[in-house]
């Protein structure tokens, strides 16, 4: 009985030493793998700040010794939305982020964003953007762009039965924490 009563007091203890802090926020999903490939288990979280609109986007590495440095703290990376339209963050089979948002109830365009976020040069940079959108009254007033900032290329549509058409960004990639939420201008060029 006093070992039940032992661990009981233990777990708790270790979940909440593996937890970082970064002030008063709500969690709204993390991941922990190895994001650097250096074999050691990293953690990335979004979290909501008091001043909500966004999430934001903090990514501890983990160090030889075992400890979890907070590397990123990137504001306002992605949009939360009313009921059950949070952002969820994921990691892709090459251990890149992946932080999915969705808008699929409010007003006539919805739409589905993904940013992909990965380690590059010593530091988390936004490696990719993936962007579909639809009007709700109006199908012809749909597309997609899919861009990978570290190349350069992508492809985009519009419409409806539209071929996908080759583009290439200037943007390039740059660190996630300095990213100003504006996507590539070729996804959206001027009509």
């Amino acid at each position: 009985m006093r070992l039940i009563i032992f661990l009981f007091y233990l777990f708790p203890t270790l979940a909440m030493a593996e937890t970082p802090s970064v002030g008063d926020s709500q969690v709204l999903g993390f991941v922990a793998s190895d994001l650097t490939g250096d074999g050691l288990t990293d953690r990335a979280e979004l979290s909501v700040t008091e001043e909500g609109g966004g999430a934001d986007l903090n990514i501890w590495v983990r160090t030889a010794d075992g400890r979890l440095d907070l590397r990123t703290k990137a504001k306002s990376v992605i949009w939360v939305g009313p009921g059950g339209q949070g952002p969820e963050i994921t990691v892709s089979p090459n251990g890149s982020l992946l932080i999915h948002s969705v808008n699929d109830s409010i007003g006539r365009e919805r739409w589905q964003q993904t940013l992909t976020v990965a380690w590059r040069n010593d530091t988390f940079v936004l490696a990719g953007f993936t962007y579909y959108w639809h009007d709700t009254l109006d199908p012809e007033k749909s597309g997609t762009c899919d861009v990978n900032l570290l190349t350069g290329k992508g492809e985009r549509t519009r419409g409806t039965f539209l071929r996908p058409i080759e583009i290439h960004t200037k943007s390039g990639s740059g660190p996630i924490d300095l990213w100003d939420g504006e996507p590539p201008s070729e996804c959206f060029p001027n009509p």
